[in-house]
């Protein structure tokens, strides 16, 4: 820690639209490593080597140990002070339970002994952090007679996106195996990889143009009224309390289905028969169009209209226009990366927020429809088509408008918070989760934290040996077990696990 600490240069980052968006979020994930070899006293990375490989990861992005500030004109920013650093929460325990009881548990981290289950979620909440927002949380833990290690990193959202975290976690990691390494004669040299934080890798392509936009993205990026004053008014510790109280902090279920990468090819290459010629539709394009109609009509019937006529949503409803909470549609949100979109050579580096959240509303006719391989296809070439329309230019004016004044983020998180009738999906089956190996090898699984936004689908790789699909709803427990009645999902699935 002392040699991070001697690295830090004071600076100020500002944070953009897309980091004030997802301030209030985190990415939390539990990496689970299993020793095969109950006999080998040094299965993982002792603890003194795994924290001094973390810090060595933080010099690289040591805006981690910063403090969410607000200058006069309201704009967001992460000061790094070395005299007052914001250290990330860092504890390496053991824990009197065989790793094999969790894997007899399905990896329910709320199987775990009472004492060690903090809250699964970054930015912990400020009030039981000195009135501070954490932006890391790591824990290690490391179960009974060294028979496996449960990592669990949570980042705040505002700072990275899914990329940069796993970029992150792999840094720490290669850097760990160095550490152990370095200590054989035969030394290899400090693996050189840099994590980049440079704000011009998006700057760069920002526009005041709006001719790629579309004309309701335009109205509420430039949307104020009295709530986003009253928002943007409060300081960032107790915007961060309503926003967790009101999206974070709903009721819902930790859902995991599996899909096999045969399963998911025969169901494409059906699917793509009906496409138009010249159009290759991919797994995510048919996976997304399945969940629409599988996640729209369940939400459907578990009819939770009990939200809208509350008084609050009632009022948001109005302030929107009516445009939140219309009954019979759904609106679908594909988390899209804007890395292969930016042609900029050091994207790929890049740790912070670079992806564009693209939106279409789906009518009630469109979600109920039956799962034909037809009408699968037609769906799937409208999500292709809502995918393919980012671009450097869609992205560069909807960063430009979305900053042009502080707020212009917030109504359309606002309307994200509130609204009931959304699907979000995320697809992180490319990412490199199970490359994170600190010395013991890659991870027997990797799930995210229970704790997250409701009405969320994460699409996330399996271990190499087996392939496939992890599918990881978090959605309230009435459109779940909607779900799990639906005979054609569970046909598609392979396994069904639940966190509750």
């Amino acid at each position: 820690m002392d040699s991070f600490v001697s690295s830090v240069a004071p600076q100020a980052i500002y944070l953009d639209g897309m980091d004030n968006s997802n301030l209030a979020h985190c990415v939390s994930i539990c990496y689970w490593y299993e020793n095969d070899n109950r006999n080998s006293d040094n299965f993982f990375a002792p603890a003194e080597t795994l924290k001094c490989a973390f810090y060595k990861t933080m010099e690289e992005i040591p805006i981690l140990a910063g403090h969410i500030k607000t200058d006069p004109t309201g704009r967001m920013y992460v000061k790094i002070d070395k005299e007052n650093l914001n250290m990330p929460i860092y504890t390496d325990v053991c824990c009197d339970m065989d790793y094999s009881t969790m894997i007899k548990n399905g990896f329910n981290v709320y199987k775990l002994p009472m004492d060690l289950r903090e809250d699964f979620g970054v930015p912990a909440p400020p009030g039981l952090i000195g009135g501070q927002i954490k932006l890391a949380r790591i824990r290690i833990i490391r179960f009974r007679n060294n028979s496996g290690v449960l990592v669990y990193a949570s980042i705040a959202h505002g700072i990275v996106d899914g990329h940069g975290y796993t970029q992150i976690m792999n840094r720490w990691a290669e850097i760990s195996r160095w550490m152990l390494q370095s200590q054989d004669a035969k030394a290899t040299p400090f693996p050189v990889r840099q994590l980049l934080y440079d704000r011009s890798i998006h700057n760069d392509y920002r526009s005041d143009k709006t001719d790629a936009l579309e004309p309701g993205v335009i109205d509420a990026l430039t949307t104020r009224n009295a709530l986003t004053k009253w928002l943007m008014w409060l300081s960032p510790s107790s915007r961060l309390r309503v926003f967790k109280a009101i999206s974070v902090g709903i009721a819902h279920t930790c859902s995991f289905f599996y899909i096999s990468a045969k399963t998911m090819e025969d169901l494409r290459a059906r699917v793509q028969k009906h496409a138009p010629s010249g159009v290759r539709l991919s797994i995510n394009d048919v996976l997304t169009a399945y969940l629409i109609i599988v996640v729209g009509q369940a939400k459907e019937k578990a009819n939770t209209g009990w939200w809208k006529k509350s008084a609050a949503f009632l009022a948001i409803r109005k302030l929107s226009g009516n445009r939140l909470g219309k009954p019979k549609e759904l609106i679908s949100t594909t988390a899209t990366s804007a890395r292969s979109r930016l042609n900029h050579p050091d994207c790929e580096k890049y740790v912070g927020n670079l992806y564009f959240g693209k939106s279409k509303t789906y009518s009630q006719d469109e979600f109920k429809q039956e799962l034909t391989d037809k009408a699968l296809s037609d769906l799937a070439l409208k999500v292709h088509q809502v995918i393919s329309s980012v671009n450097e230019q869609v992205i560069g004016q909807f960063g430009f408008l979305q900053n042009k004044e502080p707020d212009g983020f917030m109504w359309p998180l606002v309307g994200y918070a509130w609204e009931r009738n959304k699907l979000v999906m995320t697809n992180q089956s490319r990412f490199d989760h199970y490359g994170v190996d600190f010395g013991a090898g890659i991870p027997k699984i990797v799930r995210h934290a229970p704790h997250a936004f409701t009405d969320t689908v994460y699409v996330m790789p399996v271990h190499p040996a087996t392939g496939g699909y992890l599918i990881e709803f978090k959605i309230a427990p009435k459109i779940e077990a909607n779900i799990i009645r639906d005979s054609r999902w569970m046909k598609l699935v392979d396994r069904y696990d639940n966190y509750m």
